[in-house]
């Protein structure tokens, strides 16, 4: 697989994760040709993100025209790394930094992990659970929520169920004493995965449970035939775990 090749996964998880979080009954996903977006349709809290931009084959002028209606919405958006430098500085107003292998704290950096690089696992100590049942997975999104989302139910416990269900998410808790105190999930697209929603309760931080519970996650998804897994370090520490992990940074292919 080439870097190219892996950096094209990093944008097809990156956008398949985003979609998930439409893919339920209070949530809506909005095709505009060349994007998309997802929004609550309901009173139900939802997240408003915009994905899946494609712009780099029209005139630059429409192009220009399309990141403007983009930027109106006030939403979040994934521009994919693959995009063209011209179409990073329309929507940054700056020029992509090249080459990248050194990192600051708050860089947001782009990992790979494939089946020949992942490590021997060891964490077999801690009690782990792949989510099964409904009751599980909002004790999953319960976690989740409170620390990634500020409470709020980015990932609605009954509402995203289903996905978990029909195993598009395979979610994970480990537990302290019977407490749960870490989570992890797999975003499955037909064997191209990423590693998501890695979150531990702050006072039990720098333990070892983000990583045994990221460690089952990956055994079991490369164990079911899973062909790559990415995942977006959102900082310099995220990308040391995951580099514990086996991951492997490619924003130098930028």
């Amino acid at each position: 697989m080439t870097d190219k090749e892996i950096i094209r996964h990093i944008d097809d998880g990156a956008n398949f994760y985003i979609s998930l979080f439409g893919n339920a009954e209070h949530m809506e996903i909005v095709d505009r040709t060349y994007y998309r977006y997802i929004k609550p349709k309901t009173a139900v809290h939802g997240i408003s993100f915009i994905y899946d931009i494609h712009l780099d084959n029209i005139p630059l002028e429409q192009a220009k025209m399309i990141v403007s209606d983009i930027k109106s919405l006030n939403m979040p958006f994934w521009l994919n790394l693959s995009s063209s430098d011209e179409l990073f500085r329309l929507f940054f107003g700056k020029n992509r930094e090249h080459g990248q292998t050194e990192f600051r704290d708050n860089d947001e950096i782009y990992m790979a992990l494939l089946p020949s690089h992942q490590k021997n696992y060891k964490n077999v100590d801690k009690k782990i659970i792949k989510v099964q049942s409904a009751d599980e997975f909002a004790v999953w999104a319960d976690i989740n929520n409170g620390i990634l989302a500020g409470g709020l139910p980015d990932m609605h416990p009954i509402y995203h169920y289903p996905l978990c269900r029909k195993g598009v998410m395979k979610c994970y808790v480990v537990y302290e004493q019977e407490k749960p105190v870490a989570v992890s999930a797999i975003m499955d697209n037909h064997g191209i995965a990423s590693l998501e929603f890695v979150a531990t309760v702050p006072e039990l931080r720098r333990k070892g449970y983000a990583k045994a519970v990221c460690e089952k996650a990956i055994q079991d998804a490369f164990e079911n035939g899973v062909k790559i897994i990415t995942v977006r370090a959102i900082n310099l520490a995220a990308a040391k775990l995951y580099e514990s992990l086996g991951f492997r940074a490619y924003n130098y292919v930028l």
